[in-house]
């Protein structure tokens, strides 16, 4: 990734003011910050483009994130400012892939037509492995 790019997502700020690499993502065994996931998955590969039809079931439910609704217009909002050039990660379970990281730029993808979604998946098992702490669920 650019360093630009880098500095752009450092910088970001998300709901809560917390940085983007402060983020937790917690399956119920554990918590990971967002940054570490994200700093594993890019020492292994690069990324390459997800099927956006195997993101959508397990983390976007069609009728609760729509534009009209103004139910979720914060989540549309943060969603239509994304940039879906960041990769997103996902974590594959025996039930399916679950986004670690990246469910507003995968709605917005979903939104524009797109096939695909750049990011990273990471098995369940190898991410336990990485540094996190206890599951607060």
């Amino acid at each position: 990734m650019g360093m630009i790019r880098e500095q752009m997502r450092e910088s970001r700020l998300t709901e809560g003011s917390i940085p983007w690499r402060e983020q937790e993502f917690d399956d119920g065994r554990g918590r990971w910050r967002v940054g570490d996931l994200h700093d594993y998955a890019d020492s292994l590969r690069a990324p390459r483009p997800i099927p956006i039809s195997r993101l959508v079931p397990n983390n976007l439910d069609s009728e609760e994130q729509k534009t009209s609704d103004a139910g979720h217009a914060e989540f549309v909002d943060r969603a239509l400012a994304s940039d879906t050039d960041s990769p997103i990660i996902a974590v594959r379970y025996p039930d399916g892939l679950w986004i670690a990281d990246g469910t507003h730029r995968l709605w917005k993808a979903r939104e524009l037509g797109h096939r695909s979604i750049m990011g990273w998946v990471l098995d369940w098992e190898e991410i336990f492995d990485i540094d996190h702490g206890p599951s607060q669920m």
